[in-house]
């Protein structure tokens, strides 16, 4: 017994553990700290992440994009209507379309819709670190996500213009954030026969949310394979990372039918960003999504304890530091910053809100060459103004082509700034032409339909007005104006008191309604069209046909405008541009019009004089006409006959 009991006790004090002391719980804690990064640590990281990220936005969204993201939302359209929900419904993924579409009207103020953006970025990185339960160390490998959307916004260029998306600019923002969110639901469920249940269940959500589904599905094929012990049968295994994977393929095949607008081979891509039109398919900027997609599948095998002894630590500090700097660098070289591309939007506004000092100031600040939009745009607001004739040639008149930047996009201006250029020519058919053209191919739009309605109520067809204005009647930021418009349609005597119209309707009642055709060349159709108009009737017209003489350089047709200009103006002084055509045309061709006694102001005759005779001394001293161009043209780069010798190489698109 006595052995026995001896045997007993020694087993007992071998196995019994030391006592917890305080002394041994100090060196326990403090043996923790040093294995593993510290809550404290990586509550930094994810604050430095989300910190970087929205500085990122702001910078990138508000201070040099607010141009851009007020175009985006003019071209795109949302109104509550069940009519609409229903259009949006017409292709899986529709759902997403409508809240996207929702969201980017905020858009309207800039700084909002960014900081709507920015702040789903952030609530979807919290929720993909709970979804595919992420330790705190790694957000930086979280924001990766975050970033590739932000990029998608400020690379697409002219995109802007040709992307036929619904709700293009928060499509992935929302797809994102739906997805992880179905993550979670299914990481809530730790039964197999749940995880099977919630699995199909979720996959009922395809016809909502279209491709976003099918990642939910990909991704919880990992995270199921990321959590499968040892202990699991292979059965289970096998079931718990195929049932996604089969849904995956089954389920787009069977809801095919339910389309008629989708082919059979879209079905698994429905909701992808691809940028195409009827000459080109560019993929750059399809890249930050196949990055979002891709990265999710790596969040469930991200080491889940972080020990400094084995050097994971200074990993995480490694990866956290090249992401971060990384995601500057990519959004720095992808943000598109073309000067023209964003003054063209900055002006296209001021345009379309008749602010026509702010189109001039825009014009006045280019530091290059300009665009023929903006060129065509300053006309139009030195026509409103009354200062074609003084101030036509003050501004930059070259011309240059549109650059995208990384891809071959052939930008057309009947595509993107035509119509409310026709609309302010009094050419309504055409605005109406192209506006509605341009909305069967890429969706109707804000801005399409406000260039819509102005032309029916300037044609006096009050009842496509209406429909127009009803339309915008039920928007947000649109409301308003369409209020302001809508007692024309049941007064249209009413529109003689609407200021805005005043120089359309004088053009087209001056011109008629004839709708010809303009080969997709807006600006060389209204050159045509306007040198070889003669009119009376209208002192407005009759100078615009007279600048677009001087545009043309015909000396033939400036004349028959010139004088007629002269008659119609009797006793107020001849513009300064027309003064000097008449001085350079007499002198280039003096049995085209006897200039003799024409009364040209000293200043004029001075200044054609200092011309000839600088331009001539540069010329013989061996320069040749680029370089006398060069030269000149801080002295005289305001005059006609500096444009008439050396503005060349107009690039119309």
């Amino acid at each position: 017994m006595n052995k026995k009991s001896n045997h007993r006790r020694e087993v007992s004090v071998e196995t019994r553990k030391p006592p917890l002391t305080k002394k041994t719980i100090e060196e326990n804690k403090k043996e923790k700290k040093e294995l593993i990064i510290t809550r404290r640590e990586s509550l930094c990281i994810a604050i430095v992440t989300a910190m970087t990220l929205a500085i990122l936005g702001v910078y990138h969204l508000i201070v040099r994009n607010s141009d851009m993201l007020f175009m985006a939302q003019s071209k795109d359209f949302f109104t509550p209507d069940p009519s609409f929900l229903a259009i949006c419904m017409y292709r899986p993924g529709g759902f997403i379309s409508w809240v996207a579409s929702f969201l980017t009207q905020f858009f309207y103020h800039p700084a909002l819709g960014s900081a709507i953006m920015i702040v789903l970025w952030l609530v979807s990185m919290w929720i993909s670190k709970l979804a595919f339960k992420v330790r705190t160390a790694w957000m930086s490998v979280l924001a990766i996500p975050a970033v590739c959307l932000l990029v998608s916004t400020i690379d697409t260029g002219y995109w802007v213009y040709y992307n036929k998306q619904m709700g293009y600019w928060f499509y992935g923002t929302v797809g994102y954030l739906l997805t992880v969110l179905l993550v979670l639901f299914y990481s809530l469920f730790k039964k197999k026969s749940d995880r099977i249940f919630v699995t199909i269940l979720i996959s009922l959500t395809y016809p909502f949310l279209g491709l976003y589904t099918l990642l939910a599905l990909l991704y919880m094929a990992m995270l199921s394979l990321a959590c499968m012990k040892s202990t699991d049968s292979p059965t289970s295994k096998i079931v718990l990372s195929l049932t996604p994977l089969v849904l995956i393929g089954l389920i787009p095949f069977l809801c095919y039918n339910l389309y008629s607008s989708t082919r059979f081979e879209d079905m698994w891509t429905v909701g992808f960003a691809f940028f195409e039109n009827n000459d080109l398919t560019s993929y750059t900027p399809s890249i930050p999504f196949m990055v979002l997609y891709a990265v999710p599948l790596l969040f469930p095998f991200l080491p889940k304890r972080v020990e400094k002894s084995s050097g994971m630590a200074w990993m995480v500090y490694l990866v956290t530091a090249v992401v971060l700097v990384l995601s500057c660098i990519w959004t720095e070289k992808s943000d598109f910053q073309n000067y023209n591309y964003h003054a063209e939007m900055r002006m296209y506004r001021a345009a379309e809100e008749q602010d026509w000092d702010k189109v001039l100031e825009e014009m006045g600040d280019i530091p290059g060459d300009a665009s023929r939009e903006m060129v065509l745009l300053k006309n139009i607001a030195l026509m409103n103004k009354g200062e074609m004739g003084t101030k036509m040639f003050k501004y930059n008149n070259m011309g240059e082509p549109p650059t995208n930047g990384f891809d071959t996009l052939h930008i057309h201006m009947v595509q993107t700034a035509a119509p409310l250029i026709y609309y302010y020519h009094g050419k309504t058919n055409f605005a109406l032409r192209w506006g509605i053209e341009n909305s069967v191919e890429f969706g109707y739009d804000y801005d399409h339909l406000k260039t819509l309605a102005r032309c029916a109520l300037v044609n006096g067809e009050m009842e496509m007005a209406k429909r127009y204005l009803d339309i915008l009647h039920t928007t947000i930021y649109y409301h308003d104006w369409a209020e302001h418009l809508l007692p024309i349609v049941e007064k249209p005597e009413l529109i003689k008191k609407y200021s805005e119209f005043d120089h359309v309707r004088e053009l087209r009642d001056h011109m008629g309604t004839v709708l010809d055709g303009d080969n997709g060349l807006c600006e060389m159709y209204l050159l045509t069209y306007f040198s070889q108009t003669m009119n009376r009737d209208s002192k407005l017209l009759q100078e615009l046909t007279l600048n677009y003489a001087l545009i043309q350089k015909d000396i033939q047709l400036f004349w028959p405008r010139f004088y007629l200009y002269a008659q119609l103006h009797q006793g107020e002084p001849m513009p300064t541009h027309y003064q000097e055509a008449a001085i350079l045309y007499g002198n280039l061709e003096p049995e085209s019009a006897n200039i003799q006694g024409m009364p040209f102001s000293d200043e004029v005759k001075k200044s054609y004089q200092g011309f000839q005779k600088m331009s001539q001394s540069l010329l013989q001293s061996g320069m040749d006409s680029d370089q006398v161009a060069e030269a000149t043209k801080s002295t005289y780069g305001n005059t006609f006959y500096w444009f008439y010798f050396f503005c060349r190489d107009v690039h119309s698109y």
